[in-house]
């Protein structure tokens, strides 16, 4: 029991290092692009930075993970199983897609009736008029941390045989507070419980990855349309009573629908290769 907790550890330590090691490279490659352009616009680099740091830290996981596999430290996955689209449950898809819309009006209301800081507003809301931060926020962004925090810490843990609550919550929690922002954080952490039940019960990173980037293009589409980066709940609700109960009614909608998604079985073909017990 120990030694899995503790790999796990060393695992998790190891996949965070790549990421963070991904956007201080990425923010290097950025400014050595635009040190002659006098004037650059900050958004710009802020979108090369952040494209690049993903592909980089994407680059060097997959490297560090054949290390590892080749040092027996970690054991082989299945990436063709991992990258299966027809491990998501179709038929329950459009189910999925309201817990996601409810869970994010949710965790929207409470965090707007708390009074939670949104620090990057003006950032996302410029990054979504951009074409490399559309491109970023809407693909790329996605799908490293996809493979950063669902195929490589959630999926590690499960590998390594820790308990799939325990594994999805520690890697959702983990996945909203690398958001640096302290009104995503909430909905981050909430939205990867979701993407890591998908990724637990279907044994694969795409179903996960489909919604993590439908959720990213909804939230781009809303900035575009609005002409504006708020939450589209703003203009509707303004007290923190009308904020709560629509933030209870829409969590009543949604963990109904998750734990409805936990409780079917694993779709498993063959032997689990994330972990026996399920």
């Amino acid at each position: 029991m120990k030694s899995k907790i503790t790999k796990s550890i060393l695992d998790i330590v190891a996949v965070l290092l790549i990421f963070g090691l991904g956007q201080v490279i990425g923010g290097g490659i950025s400014a050595v692009i635009l040190i002659h352009n006098e004037g650059a616009h900050s958004t710009l680099f802020i979108a090369l930075t952040l494209l690049t740091a993903n592909v980089i830290a994407i680059v060097l996981l997959l490297f560090l993970r054949y290390l590892l596999t080749r040092s027996q430290w970690l054991e082989r996955v299945d990436f063709i199983a991992e990258i299966n689209p027809l491990r998501l449950r179709w038929s329950l898809a459009p189910m999925m897609m309201i817990a996601t819309f409810a869970g994010a009006v949710s965790t929207g209301c409470l965090a707007q009736a708390w009074g939670v800081e949104d620090r990057l507003e003006e950032t996302i809301q410029n990054l979504a008029t951009n074409p490399i931060g559309i491109l970023t926020i809407v693909f790329i962004g996605p799908l490293g941390e996809e493979l950063i925090f669902r195929h490589a810490i959630l999926g590690g843990m499960l590998r390594r045989g820790i308990t799939p609550w325990i594994a999805i919550l520690v890697s959702s929690i983990l996945f909203g507070i690398i958001h640096l922002n302290p009104i995503q954080i909430l909905f981050a952490s909430a939205l990867g419980i979701m993407l890591g039940i998908l990724y637990t019960k279907s044994q694969s990173i795409v179903p996960s990855l489909i919604y993590h980037i439908i959720n990213n293009g909804f939230a781009v589409a809303v900035i575009l349309i609005e002409g504006k980066g708020e939450d589209p709940t703003t203009s509707l609700l303004e007290t923190p009573p009308i904020l709560y109960s629509v933030s209870i009614v829409a969590a009543a909608i949604c963990i109904p629908i998750y734990i409805y998604y936990w409780r079917k079985p694993t779709l498993n073909s063959k032997p689990s290769t994330l972990n026996p017990q399920l």
